[in-house]
């Protein structure tokens, strides 16, 4: 099956979830090796090194740093993030060595890349194929012409104290008189209208990370009475304010489709480095979004990283809606094994145009380099498969590759221009 294989290595692609700086913001702040760890960094804590152990802040020497990161580095290197990182180096930094030599040397050329106004345009566009990538870092202000912005919704609705409240005021540049709980949702509806002026091609929520995605259904009054509690200064718990989120997150979804935007929702799999709520994996089950499936017939919920590893129970639903589309977002470099025995049974189960086969949801680019060419071959591989196993013909399987890599991303996030 080399054509298919062919096919999908040459393959100009759409990134549909990304957290990457921009060329300028990696200048400025000058990222080195240490910068790009991201997801290796989770294992890495999860193997034994302290929370921040590498920080720049502390003031460590490159050398005090590479010697504690060699010393975990030792306990990792078997996962697919450290893979991922070390094909990165290696193809990318000329790292050989895996020792402080080699990691000071790669260092420097991480360094340098940073400084290389070309870096950025070579590794996605030359060496990765990526014609455009949608990039969450919380401003649309991106200045770069192969990144599209997505935001995060959740400041609107994570609202635990009336300093958060005041803040997402201050955010919003509101006249302090105008703080009645209408005025909030008309403010919040501006703000998304705002963003999608400003490029914004989906909205994100992500509460998944510190609160469950189960949502209630209050009513507003209910709602409103909070909101004026918590604006007079009152002190409440978490499961108090719950229907003031839940409406709030309500409202966010509905002004989202009013205006055409597709919901990104995080479901599945944590980030030990940046876990919210100590990692309570339960409370990312997709299954928690049904009662919202329901609810917004007309909405479409982009359903994060497959669910991962609650993606029997995922796939099932993203089957059964309409408006529930399928992501493989991160997955791949979670667990291979697991991302291809998925792929595998969404092709039998799921409508090809509800599947988004890409997104590096990497903070760096050498990341997403390396996650990409993990990503292109599992799915030149299932389909290969599928076509020798006579579930589909090569000519299906290439079409699928299009869409799930391309097509199926211009058409949901309405990318004018693009073909």
């Amino acid at each position: 099956m080399q054509t298919i294989h062919d096919h999908i290595r040459q393959l100009r692609i759409i990134d549909a979830h990304e957290h990457l700086a921009t060329p300028e913001i990696r200048r400025r702040e000058n990222h080195d090796l240490f910068s790009l760890l991201h997801y290796l960094e989770s294992d890495l804590i999860t193997a034994g090194m302290k929370r921040g152990a590498l920080d720049r802040r502390l003031g460590l020497s490159n050398e005090e740093r590479t010697s504690i990161f060699l010393k975990y580095w030792q306990r990792t290197s078997n996962t697919t993030y450290a893979r991922m990182f070390k094909q990165a180096m290696e193809e990318l930094h000329g790292l050989r060595e895996w020792n402080a030599e080699g990691i000071l040397q790669a260092n420097a050329s991480v360094l340098a890349a940073s400084a290389n106004p070309s870096w950025y345009d070579d590794v996605l566009g030359e060496r990765s194929g990526i014609d455009l990538a949608f990039t969450l870092i919380q401003t649309t202000d991106l200045g770069y012409d192969r990144f599209r912005p997505i935001m995060f919704l959740d400041f609107t609705f994570r609202l635990n104290t009336t300093e958060d409240l005041l803040a997402v005021w201050r955010a919003m540049d509101k006249d302090a008189i105008a703080r009645s709980f209408g005025a909030y949702l008309d403010a919040t509806d501006g703000l998304l209208q705002r963003y999608k002026q400003e490029g914004m091609v989906a909205t994100k929520l992500g509460h998944a990370y510190w609160r469950t995605l189960a949502c209630g259904d209050p009513s507003r009054d209910d709602a409103e009475r909070l909101y004026d509690r918590l604006l007079g200064g009152a002190t409440m718990t978490e499961s108090e304010l719950r229907p003031l989120q839940d409406y709030i997150i309500r409202h966010v979804i509905e002004r989202s489709t009013a205006i055409d935007l597709p919901v990104q929702i995080h479901t599945g799999h944590h980030e030990t480095s940046v876990s919210g709520d100590g990692n309570i994996i339960g409370r990312s089950n997709a299954e928690h979004l049904v009662p919202l499936l329901l609810a917004y017939p007309d909405a479409r919920f982009v359903l994060l990283h497959v669910g991962f590893p609650y993606h029997q129970v995922y796939l099932s639903m993203v089957k059964n809606f309409p408006n529930a589309y399928m992501d493989f977002t991160w997955v791949y470099i979670i667990t291979p094994t697991a991302a291809k025995q998925t792929l595998h049974q969404a092709i039998e189960m799921v409508p090809a145009n509800k599947i988004q086969g890409f997104g590096g949801d990497y903070n760096h680019i050498e990341g997403t380099y390396s996650h990409l060419k993990l990503a292109r071959r599992i799915v030149a591989e299932t389909l290969s498969e599928k076509v020798e196993a006579g579930a589909l013909g090569e000519a299906e399987a290439i079409d699928f590759a299009n869409r799930i890599f391309r097509g199926n991303i211009i058409e949901l996030y309405g990318l004018e221009g693009m073909s």
